[in-house]
């Protein structure tokens, strides 16, 4: 390691103050430490189990069983894996793209605890949470394995900062959740142990949150435009995190669990769970064809909901313009007749937008004075394109929608006060008074993503990772045995290293020639140099590309930079098998 540059070394962007953001960002060719930094790196020197297992017979291979073949991880129990070295490898490279774009932002690391206590859990009234693991210590005190950290970081905070002087702060960390997923799939998915990287920022107003929230986001654009997958920002629903505004971050693939909402017209995408569509003039329902649904808000208020009866009420749509209302209340009509004062009494009768005015409604559940009733109007049905085509969008309305399956690879939330107030995370402003700081959290599923990137990049050969997160930019593939091509694979990786590329040797002598041509496409190395019978025969070599299959003739001497030009062309191109990948980014 003597002989890396000290970025090298730690993996993080350091830069003497003086340079500024302006030359922080000219710097690409930093990067994380891996066994690429030793002197002539050799696959036989590594723990690489690659091509031991068996394929599965029959349907296609899963993307997790890839992973395993290949030699990148191993299977622990469910949900919970181990990283082989190449798995360590693109971890790395991954984290460092994060950490670079963190270090931008202005965003401090810390490291904080996986074990927490049930103190702060209570008081945000998130400790009965069903993915919660919990367990007690030899003294019966309770604990739980951290599943996120809002209550552990708004504490940490809510002791440390008292004065607005002290304020904007962006805190992050890359570390180890868990959450008991009942049933764990699609491998590095969805699992009970995965790594996250996680950010807080803490403000002193509301727009000041915001304009954090923007730059937050820019950041995430420039973490994804780097990996170089193509992925779509959606509108989402801020699920049990809470708060006021989110977005997510997915990778489009047929085999991912999400369905994503996207207009062919203009940048609308969305989650489908709170997705929203508008009928066309002509798909007005039948006056006669209603259905109803019940609800109840926190302050005993009936919900009436008109609706088609084809369609399915969204109850995210519902709490989005009513925040008060509850879905977990069973029987809303018994609940509301219970409280017999008339005075206290109140109704809001909620259209679809697809229930025409002239509508024959049902009668109401119960009887209540006229005065206490209140109408409102709103998309309120899950989208359905597939079901119901030609709807309209509802921030152009000239689109045609259309639906995709994506993997969620990342999530923003904007939190307001929903933590730091019961957690007391106050400041004395400017002015004196004492204020609540407002909050917002933005996650990356670094696992996740290892697993997404190559599920979306993988073909029929095996893997084929992308430059920015390959474990190896370069494999030299030698002909065992042969010491004259063993004295050039050391002159091929001197040469690469000199101009930059990450290279390693393929010397595995147990292996023949034609096997590790086989398994340098399997295990997903952006570019192959190979030197066998034809450098013994007239002195050439040929450069492959993984990803489209070129092959290139060459002399030794022309090697480096022409591998040089091919990875800079792969790290400007984007790679989806999304079937909109025109506009997926939007």
């Amino acid at each position: 390691m003597k002989n890396c540059r000290p970025a090298q070394r730690i993996g993080i962007l350091r830069l003497p103050s003086k340079y500024g953001i302006t030359f922080s960002l000219s710097v690409r060719n930093t990067r994380p430490f891996t066994h690429a930094a030793v002197s002539h790196p050799r696959l036989s020197r590594f723990f690489l189990p690659s091509g031991n297992l068996a394929p599965a017979p029959g349907e296609r291979e899963s993307t997790t069983d890839l992973l395993i073949r290949a030699g990148f991880i191993r299977k622990s129990s469910a949900g919970v894996y181990s990283l082989l070295p190449l798995g360590t490898f693109v971890q790395r490279k991954l984290t460092a793209i994060i950490h670079r774009n963190m270090y931008m932002v202005g965003a401090s690391e810390v490291s904080l605890p996986s074990l927490l206590p049930p103190s702060a859990w209570r008081k945000t009234g998130r400790w009965d949470n069903t993915e919660l693991y919990r367990l007690k210590d030899s003294s019966n005190s309770e604990f739980c394995l951290a599943p996120t950290h809002e209550e552990e970081i708004t504490s940490l905070v809510s002791r440390e900062v008292s004065s607005f002087r002290q304020l904007p702060l962006r805190l992050y960390q890359i570390g180890r959740k868990y959450r008991d997923e009942k049933r764990p799939r699609g491998g590095m998915l969805r699992g009970r142990e995965f790594l996250m990287m996680d950010l807080y920022s803490f403000d002193i107003n509301i727009e000041a949150a915001l304009a954090t929230y923007e730059e937050i986001k820019m950041a995430y654009r420039s973490i994804f435009d780097t990996i170089g997958i193509t992925y779509a920002v959606s509108e989402a629903d801020s699920g049990s995190i809470g708060g006021d505004l989110s977005h997510e971050y997915h990778f489009v693939t047929p085999v991912g669990e999400d369905t994503l909402i996207t207009c062919d017209s203009c940048d609308y995408t969305a989650n489908v769970e709170v997705a929203v569509s508008y009928p066309s003039a002509e798909h007005i329902y039948d006056p006669d064809v209603v259905a109803v649904q019940y609800g109840l808000t926190t302050d005993g208020t009936l919900l009436v909901i008109y609706y088609p009866p084809d369609r399915t009420v969204n109850e995210n749509l519902i709490r989005r313009e009513l925040p008060t209302y509850n879905p977990s209340v069973l029987d809303p009509v018994g609940e509301f007749r219970r409280n017999k004062d008339p005075m206290l009494q109140r109704m809001i009768r909620i259209y679809d937008e697809r229930v025409s005015e002239k509508s024959s409604l049902p009668d109401l559940p119960v009887s209540i004075n006229i005065g206490s009733i209140t109408s409102l109007r709103f998309p309120c049905v899950e989208v359905a394109p597939s079901s119901h085509p030609n709807e309209l969008c509802p921030h152009c309305a000239n689109g045609t929608l259309r639906e995709s399956r994506a993997v969620e690879v990342g999530h923003t939330f904007y939190l307001g006060t929903k933590y730091s107030s019961p957690l007391k995370a106050h400041f004395t402003a400017e002015d004196g008074t004492n204020k609540t700081m407002e909050m917002g959290c933005y996650g990356i599923g670094v696992s996740r993503i290892i697993s997404a990137v190559a599920e979306v990049t993988r073909d029929d050969r095996g893997l084929s990772w992308p430059v920015s997160i390959c474990p190896f930019e370069v494999v030299i593939v030698m002909k065992p045995n042969t010491g004259k091509i063993d004295d050039l694979a050391i002159k091929l990786y001197q040469d690469l290293h000199k101009a930059g590329c990450e290279a390693v040797i393929d010397d595995r002598n147990d292996k023949s020639f034609g096997w590790k041509l086989s398994d340098s496409k399997f295990l997903g190395f952006p570019v192959s140099v190979v030197v066998g019978n034809k450098y013994l025969k007239d002195g050439k070599v040929d450069v492959e590309v993984r990803r489209t299959g070129q092959s290139i003739s060459c002399s030794p001497e022309q090697v480096a930079q022409t591998v040089a030009i091919i990875l800079q062309t792969e790290k400007s191109t984007l790679r989806s098998t999304s079937p909109f990948e025109d506009d997926a980014r939007s």
